[in-house]
């Protein structure tokens, strides 16, 4: 006998409320012999049962929001025959998580359905290719996956879903393919955690009246011919989210990531060193977390270290360079791993490479030891806390006229600099994560009693302990170290004990323009 929408909640098992929270699920237990309720908390339940054609969430980070919408899609694909629903995601892990997830509660409700990965996807003209995720239902209908960018938001079918939308790229033309979409009459469905006074998400929200970091008064009502939900981590918290908000702050420390993660307030970006429009701009699909299997380099390599053993992590970032541009081709964090193991660990990697540039302040001497020995003339060491023979030349010669900094400053300022404008020049190609996106936002210029550095506060990310189960962790934005110090070996030619010689111009001269 077929089952209800409604009555479909009642086949969840146990183990699926752990993914509904947002947070990561142990290893599942035996599964009992008799199916349990999958318990929503109401803020995801109010989200589920709202029928509106049009519904747009401002949302808190971490509150499994992202889950009850693909609840939805699920339930409605399976009340519907041939219904069809359509994600589009910021980035293919993200498409592929959704998917996943979907996969997952249709399989508890109904038993066994087809799930397709990496499948081709062409645009309606049939010219554009992309990869799309896609499950599909006994009764015809499906759900599909991709990551959002104009081409693809022209070409899909059906309903639509736009996850974390405040992040993605081109905003304005996926927008525009999209409303010719819901004008058939087709469902649309908005939700992000704010991301700064830009992009189309933004404009929304202000057209709305969600931009104040307050509830509004028509919270949960239709206002403007949009369904409108609007939720804290205040409010999620008090719907029984176990976000501890306390502990965020003390680590993080800093208000502007706060309430923006978890309070819903967006930002002004004016601060950030590196915009999320540039950010944006170097992200490109051919990039890579991990290395592609058979990957054969056509171009030389060149790696940044930032160094970290217990508070901060070691994060890896390798570049290939292909002409004048260079692709992101690994990113590895190790957090809470031996010196002795982060060296057994990154020594294959360091090999491969023409040179490797690492931070060697204070700790970050002991990885630079070892890492010489097992990979002699490979490892540049940049002491952040010291300064250049070069940069003492120009401290003295120019001590009367010329507000040199001291060598810390320098070199931080030198590797900022770097990277800012290799972006800016469009020589380089990053993968989209948001753990990368916000230590790279992180950064900011910071005015001192002799000119300026660069420094970021703690950031929330998803970590894991040498291939171990995700937990939460907080990072001193290591990947922008790590991806600056990448570009930096790859335009020096200078190698020294412990440290690296710079014959970049006094720092006045190179922030000329900024």
């Amino acid at each position: 006998m077929q089952r209800t929408a409604k009555g479909l909640m009642q086949a969840a098992v146990l183990g699926v409320g752990m993914i509904a929270s947002g947070i990561a699920a142990p290893p599942s237990p035996p599964q009992p012999s008799h199916p349990a309720v999958l318990q929503m908390r109401p803020y995801q339940q109010r989200w589920i049962d709202d029928g509106a054609r049009m519904k747009i969430a401002v949302k808190s980070a971490r509150i499994g929001f992202s889950f009850a919408t693909a609840l939805e899609a699920v339930l409605d694909c399976i009340a519907h025959p041939k219904e069809t629903w359509t994600v589009l995601s910021a980035s293919k892990p993200q498409s592929v998580e959704f998917i996943q997830t979907c996969h997952t509660l249709l399989e508890l409700m109904q038993g066994a359905v087809q799930l397709y990965q990496d499948e081709s996807f062409y645009d309606e003209l049939g010219e554009y290719e992309a990869i799309q995720q896609r499950v599909t239902l006994p009764n015809g209908s499906r759900i599909i996956a991709l990551a959002a960018n104009a081409r693809t938001a022209r070409g899909y079918p059906g309903n639509a879903i736009l996850d974390e939308f405040g992040h993605h790229g081109e905003s304005y033309a996926i927008w525009a393919a999209i409303t010719r979409q819901t004008s058939l009459g087709h469902k649309i469905r908005v939700l992000s955690t704010p991301n700064g006074e830009q992009g189309k998400f933004y404009d929304l929200c202000k057209e709305l009246g969600l931009v104040d970091g307050v509830a509004p008064e028509h919270n949960f009502q239709k206002y403007k011919g949009w369904s409108v939900h609007w939720i804290d981590a205040e409010m999620a918290i008090a719907d029984g989210c176990p976000i501890n908000m306390e502990e965020m702050q003390q680590m993080i420390q800093d208000d502007d990531v706060v309430n923006q993660e978890f309070r819903c307030i967006f930002l002004k970006s004016t601060g950030a060193w590196l915009p999320l429009e540039l950010i944006q701009s170097a992200e490109d699909d051919g990039a890579t977390l991990d290395l592609p299997g058979g990957y054969r380099p056509r171009g030389k390599l060149f790696a940044g270290i930032d160094v970290g053993r217990v508070g901060d992590q070691t994060t890896f970032w390798l570049k290939e360079q292909i002409g004048d541009v260079l692709w992101t081709r690994m990113v590895i964090a190790l957090h809470g791993v031996t010196f002795p193991k982060q060296c057994e660990m990154l020594t294959p990697y360091v090999k491969m490479t023409s040179r490797t540039a690492l931070d060697s302040t204070g700790m970050g001497i002991a990885l630079w030891d070892l890492l010489n020995v097992s990979c002699p003339g490979k490892v540049m060491g940049v002491n952040f806390a010291g300064s250049s023979r070069l940069r003492d030349e120009k401290r003295k010669k120019n001590r009367a006229t010329t507000a040199t900094e001291d060598g810390a400053v320098s070199m931080k300022v030198d590797l900022a600099i770097k990277l800012k404008r290799s972006m800016e020049g469009a020589k380089e190609r990053i993968p989209y994560h948001m753990d990368i996106r916000t230590e790279l936002q992180a950064i900011k210029r910071v005015p001192t009693s002799t000119g300026v550095t660069f420094d970021a506060p703690r950031v929330p990310i998803e970590t894991a302990v040498a291939g171990g189960a995700k937990q939460k962790g907080y990072q001193h934005a290591d990947r922008f170290w790590a991806c600056a110090l990448a570009t930096y070996s790859a335009g020096s030619n200078t190698v020294s004990v412990g440290m690296a010689r710079s014959s970049n111009p006094t720092v006045g001269q190179q922030l000329r323009g900024y």
